[in-house]
């Protein structure tokens, strides 16, 4: 049977006390070490990530401020090709069209000095033709006299 005496509790006690005492030296201070050990590591982990996370932002915040950058010069670039190349343009369609003018107003005057050489023809055979009709007419009179009267008729009646 079992029997409860004071000594033997007393010495249950005091085992169970040195046993949580060594536990405690032996077990439970190793294990929070190594905990603390661990705790620190991975603090120091964090840390590191942390700093390398913010290196990471601040570097991704210059390349938005230098793509930012890039796009406004290009635009400025742009702006500045679009400006030339009107220019341009501009300036081959005006000196097109002093181009055309300069044609245009040769081919007046060189169609005006035709029509002039034309008319001026025209007058020199039609006053041959007369002279040699009025010639067979009169029959033997000629002169500048009679050729300039039977012109000015001739002429006269034609604008009629």
């Amino acid at each position: 049977m079992i029997t409860v005496s004071f000594w033997n509790i007393l010495w249950t006690v005091v085992n169970l006390l040195v046993l949580f005492i060594a536990f405690k030296i032996f077990f439970f201070k190793p294990i929070q070490n190594i905990i603390a050990k661990r705790q620190e590591e991975a603090d120091e982990a964090f840390k590191a990530a942390k700093v390398k996370e913010d290196e990471a932002e601040a570097k991704s915040l210059q390349c938005d401020e230098k793509i930012a950058q890039v796009e406004q010069e290009k635009k400025q670039i742009l702006s500045e090709a679009r400006k030339s190349a009107d220019e341009q343009y501009q300036n081959i369609v005006a000196e097109a069209r002093a181009n055309a003018s300069e044609i245009k107003t040769a081919a007046a005057t060189e169609a005006n000095r035709e029509k002039e050489q034309i008319i001026a023809s025209a007058k020199k055979e039609i006053a041959n033709i007369i002279v040699d009709a009025t010639t067979k007419v009169v029959g033997g009179q000629t002169g500048a006299e009679v050729d300039s009267n039977l012109f000015d008729e001739f002429i006269g009646k034609a604008g009629e």
